[in-house]
């Protein structure tokens, strides 16, 4: 791959180089491995010291931090992170895959599959079905009967998108996604008994930018269509409930699970292992620390939440600080009690003795 200076990075990042700007950058790398030619970042003041012993030729750093280079080149930027990411992206470019339909795909009559996208071996294209520009469906993907793959989707091996369902622009859905999936939904007959299932009849729509991790899975509305909003980022192993509506710009960690048609604002963040129950409401900006459970709508934009049931994160360290202090003033509330009873039968005793 072509080397990059210093100075072409920087108007990648919208960053100031400190140092050379003619410095030729080969490729980035973290700060323990990084050789010379390549660029780290920095953004994190416990590994000052691989900062100190990195090989590499340049880094990538905020101007708080800018005082522990030791003169060596530089790209200041206002979010290190952000930019060590849009560098990434110049030396790792989304793969280019040469357009077509393979041989081995099956693509039912009626389907449309633009010219340029990519259909690779083994998948399936039902009827009805659509494959925009520039879309890839790499090997063994299913779409369904009228569902839609928008222009630049990236679909991994093994997704499944089931009838009548919607990929939007620049989607990446990775390995083992089912969108569209029944919806839990059933009706218990006592009569027979049996619980009954209700047809799910509705549909799913993931909006433009999203990506969903390996084997995540959003299911198909009873009744009109789940919803995954813009850019919103699902990782793996997470779950969408029937109805639900996600917000755009979400953030759901890995084995999130949403109960039906339950609402999340934009911006919403989710920690690993988050519950949120069904019929719920969660405000703009929430965020919500791993292995928390949401039972009532969250109505305030912006909190910080923790716990099962949820509440605030100050609160909930100082109730698990009265938690973890439990058994100390356990003893502290039985020695008081024996003390009362004891001054109670002194008292008892004293006014016996009056009568």
């Amino acid at each position: 791959m072509a080397s990059r200076t210093l100075a072409e990075l920087a108007a990648v990042v919208g960053g100031a180089v400190q140092g050379d700007p003619a410095r030729e950058i080969t490729g980035i790398n973290g700060l323990a491995e990084a050789q010379p030619g390549e660029i780290v970042f920095f953004n994190n003041p416990k590994y000052r010291d691989q900062l100190a012993a990195t090989r590499a030729s340049a880094v990538v750093i905020e101007e708080s931090a800018a005082s522990l280079l030791g003169g060596r080149d530089a790209i200041v930027a206002a979010n290190a992170y952000l930019a060590f990411a849009k560098i990434s992206s110049v030396f790792h470019p989304r793969p280019v895959f040469a357009p077509g339909v393979d041989p081995r795909a099956l693509v039912e009559p009626g389907a449309e599959v633009d010219a340029s996208a990519t259909v690779m071996a083994f998948c399936y294209v039902g009827r009805g079905a659509r494959i925009g520009p520039r879309a890839v469906l790499m090997p063994s993907v299913f779409v369904g009967e009228g569902a839609r793959i928008e222009a630049d989707a990236l679909v991994y091996p093994q997704v499944v998108v089931r009838e009548g369902c919607t990929v939007g622009e620049r989607a990446i859905l990775q390995p083992g996604v089912v969108l569209g999936g029944d919806g839990f939904g059933f009706a218990f007959d006592a009569s027979k008994p049996e619980h009954y299932k209700i047809p799910q009849a509705g549909t799913v729509e993931v909006q433009a930018d999203v990506e969903i991790g390996a084997n995540s899975a959003v299911d198909r509305a009873t009744l009109g269509k789940t919803v995954i909003g813009r850019g919103s980022k699902l990782d793996n192993l997470v779950q969408v409930g029937h109805n639900v509506q996600v917000g755009p710009l979400c953030i759901l960690c890995g084995q999130v699970g949403i109960a039906g048609s339950s609402q999340l604002g934009q911006g919403v963040v989710c920690g690993g292992q988050v519950g949120i129950a069904n019929h719920v409401k969660v405000a703009d900006g929430t965020k919500v620390a791993a292995q928390s459970g949401i039972k009532n709508s969250i109505e305030e934009s912006g909190q910080q939440l923790m716990g099962s049931p949820t509440m605030p994160m100050g609160d909930y360290a100082r109730a698990m600080l009265a938690f973890q202090k439990g058994a100390e003033t356990l003893k502290l509330v039985r020695r008081l009690e024996k003390k009362v009873a004891e001054l109670e039968a002194k008292l008892a005793s004293l006014e016996g003795g009056q009568k």
